[in-house]
């Protein structure tokens, strides 16, 4: 199969995935109304957002993927990605030391922070994905640590900041 056909069937599929997100994330708002809905529409679209990224996420694994799949026998490719997601896996490190020292911060950079926390599982998901079709082992090893990493200062966060409160209430 020729390179374009294989680039043409890679965005024919993220573009079915983002189709099938706006379509789920259309019909949740069909699925949500009532006073409750009115008295908080934004929060709602917001949640409608965060929706539609997380199915076309999923659903985007697929054709990347397939171009993953594709991409295997380009080494140069797989050292420069492993190579973005050791600078990722720091980016969260930084979005972690940012979450700790700056929650009373307005400037902007806590608004940054909190986004790349917001986008580690998404992130840490399509590094599995990517590891999985890494031909070679170093590749995959360091693939899988920055998924690692990100899945780990998730939780943290989500625990230290979520869970934690609650259970001190009690």
């Amino acid at each position: 199969m020729r390179p374009w056909a294989k680039v043409g069937i890679v965005c024919l599929g993220l573009a079915a995935a983002f189709f099938l997100a706006c379509l789920a994330a259309f019909l949740r708002e069909l699925a949500m109304q009532g006073p409750d809905v009115q008295a908080a529409s934004g929060m709602y679209a917001f949640g409608d957002l965060l929706f539609g990224l997380a199915v076309f996420g999923l659903l985007a694994l697929v054709p990347i993927g397939l171009a993953l799949y594709w991409l295997r026998p380009v080494t140069r490719f797989w050292s420069v990605l492993a190579g973005a997601a050791v600078l990722s896996a720091l980016s969260g490190v930084l979005a972690l030391a940012a979450n700790m020292w700056l929650h009373d911060d307005t400037s902007g950079w806590i608004f940054l922070a909190e986004a790349r926390v917001g986008l580690m599982p998404l992130n840490a998901l399509m590094l599995v994905t990517c590891a999985l079709f890494a031909p070679k082992f170093r590749h995959r090893w360091l693939l899988l640590s920055a998924a690692f990493s990100d899945g780990a200062i998730f939780t943290g966060v989500v625990l230290v900041k979520f869970v934690l409160p609650v259970l001190g209430r009690r």
